[in-house]
């Protein structure tokens, strides 16, 4: 029989624990001639950091899901499927490979994430108009409460596109800015 400790907080009281899912911070959107390339996906890069440091510092829940195709394999492909400088998952944040839009495709994605149900989870990285829309439409069929960090997503190179995106995907989870999140929490938009 397990013994509680004065000191230990039981389970069933311990205070929600936030989620940061981290997707595609990978190579691939930030070295110029890359097919996902765009100028400003330095600054995302850069944003993603910033809240990867304070969801680290924070004790937050990090997942990480990245794109593998078949072809990833030979060198010099496999460079670009690598993380980001700065952006690299620790040893205590899992890391998921999926073929498919969404993050949700990897089936150990799909069960680790069922845990935060009734927990806030928020989503940072690449491919706001295909990878971002899948996964955030699978992770409400999921029952989970989603925010995206819209200064942390890389829209890509289509500004209309981009636009249409966040259009319905506030539709269906909060739109939020990561600029003060150490010093005010989340700021939510909408």
């Amino acid at each position: 029989m397990q013994t509680l400790s004065l000191t230990q907080t039981p389970v069933w009281r311990r205070s929600p624990r936030s989620w940061l899912i981290c997707l595609d911070l990978q190579r691939d959107h930030v070295v110029p001639g890359r097919p996902r390339y765009a100028a400003e996906n330095a600054q995302v890069a850069a944003a993603c950091a910033r809240v990867l440091g304070y969801a680290r510092d924070a004790g937050w829940r990090i997942v990480h899901s990245q794109l593998r195709h078949d072809d990833s394999g030979a060198w010099p492909r496999e460079l670009f499927s690598a993380p980001i400088e700065g952006l690299r998952p620790l040893i205590s944040e899992p890391v998921f490979f999926r073929h498919g839009l969404s993050a949700f495709a990897d089936p150990g994605f799909a069960s680790e994430m069922r845990a935060a149900r009734g927990e806030q989870v928020y989503l940072v990285g690449f491919s706001l108009a295909d990878t971002c829309l899948a996964t955030v439409m699978a992770g409400i069929d999921e029952g989970l409460s989603l925010t995206l960090l819209e200064d942390a997503i890389g829209a890509g190179a289509t500004p209309a596109l981009a636009t249409a995106t966040r259009m319905v995907l506030e539709r269906f989870a909060r739109l939020a800015s990561s600029r003060r999140i150490a010093e005010q929490g989340l700021e939510v938009m909408s």
